[in-house]
């Protein structure tokens, strides 16, 4: 028996994997436990990683694995001052 991923899924988790694999994958996330209780994230200490997810949590578009930290920190930044 073959298991297929939902072809619509919208959520990629920090490890790839989709709904139905196990591992790492799944809600929260290292981005979640390094944001701050104010719900901003410390943008001197994030990883690349974290700033991705943050970026993406804001709407910045793009925001892919392409691209660098200091791109993923000038999208954070403008759409906060939105």
């Amino acid at each position: 028996m073959s298991t297929y991923d939902n072809p619509n899924q919208q959520v990629v988790r920090p490890d790839g994997s989709g709904p139905a694999d196990t591992g790492e994958g799944g809600s929260g996330g290292d981005a979640a436990a390094a944001a701050p209780a104010s719900g901003a994230l410390d943008l001197d200490a994030a990883s690349k990683e974290e700033l991705l997810a943050y970026a993406q949590e804001l709407g910045v578009s793009p925001a892919n694995a392409g691209m660098t930290k200091e791109e993923l920190r000038a999208g954070i930044e403008q759409a906060q001052r939105r």
